[in-house]
């Protein structure tokens, strides 16, 4: 497990997580420092077994894809930032909406707009579905 994985668990499980915006936003910063990292372990610890993405790509992927993608280092981002616009609450269910852009090695940047849902689940926020796509700058 990577030092990353090993924060990023402890973030999520520890009793300071809490159901509320601050921290919907605590779980989501950890998500994107994660992707950032290509850290497939972090990933993994934070998402909910029934993860559903609709990827930029245009394809539906699931947890075990969305994994397998980072383990293989295949995402590889040099760049990825993120602003949250929209962060909402409801019950267990946390969406935050936003922009970002990426960078993979040897691509030019992407601007894309994105929605994460998570779920409260337990004593933390799991990552349930995603979905993004490019639009012009």
């Amino acid at each position: 497990m990577t030092l990353l994985a090993a924060f990023a668990l402890a973030a999520l499980a520890s009793p300071a997580a809490t159901q509320d915006e601050a921290g919907l936003r605590a779980a989501d910063a950890a998500h994107h420092a994660a992707a950032r990292a290509n850290d497939g372990a972090a990933l993994a610890a934070m998402t909910h077994p029934n993860f559903r993405l609709f990827a930029p790509e245009g394809y539906i992927g699931d947890r075990q894809r969305l994994i397998a993608r980072f383990n293989s280092a295949e995402t590889g981002y040099v760049r990825f930032e993120r602003v949250a616009d929209s962060v909402t609450v409801t019950g267990n269910v946390g969406v935050i909406m936003g922009r970002e852009t990426v960078e993979r090695r040897d691509r030019k940047p992407i601007a894309r707009r994105f929605t994460n849902v998570w779920i409260w689940s337990g004593d933390r926020w799991q990552w349930l579905a995603r979905h993004a796509h490019e639009v012009k700058e």
